[in-house]
């Protein structure tokens, strides 16, 4: 029985210590969303590897029908993600290949653009589409939770994010 034990925890041990991973972690990610034809939220919003939130809502409307501007949404914002999907953000980043991740650039038409650019490892990558890839959704759709749900608070004080007109 004990060698049966030694063997099983041996084999455990060769088969994590075989198994890629991925130590992927960010150090800050600006994100920024554009107009639509329709009620898109424009976003601007950069959060660091401490949780920090730095968000210019640029256009948020009270509804889906409407083009009236929600002045509670509007402006400029400072605060925290909550952890709940700080951690989601995180785990997206460390699975989702950002060396690898590329986005077609795709910048007309009637939809909303999608910009992220992300400093991670010592890099920096520039992404931006109109159309980003289908495994980039749940990144951006967390994104789009940390703009809509972090604890921030309004500032009358106006920064500036790194804009998405950046160079690659």
């Amino acid at each position: 029985m004990f060698r049966y034990i030694t063997s099983l925890f041996i084999t455990i041990v060769l088969l994590s210590c075989g198994q890629k991973r991925n130590d992927t972690s960010f150090d800050k990610i600006v994100f920024h969303t554009s107009s639509c034809f329709g009620f898109c939220p424009v976003y601007h919003m950069e959060i660091d590897k401490n949780k920090n939130v730095l968000l210019y809502s640029q256009a948020v409307y009270k509804d889906n029908h409407s083009f009236d501007l929600d002045s509670n949404k509007t402006g400029y914002f400072t605060g925290l993600a909550i952890d709940t999907t700080f951690e989601k953000l995180s785990s997206e980043v460390a699975k989702i290949g950002i060396d690898t991740l590329n986005f077609k650039d795709v910048l007309c038409c009637d939809g909303s653009v999608t910009t992220i650019i992300i400093y991670y490892n010592g890099k920096r990558k520039f992404l931006q589409s109109m159309v980003p890839p289908a495994k980039a959704r749940k990144l951006i759709s967390t994104l789009y939770d940390i703009c809509e749900t972090s604890k921030v608070k309004r500032t009358s004080e106006k920064f500036i994010i790194e804009s998405e007109k950046a160079s690659r």
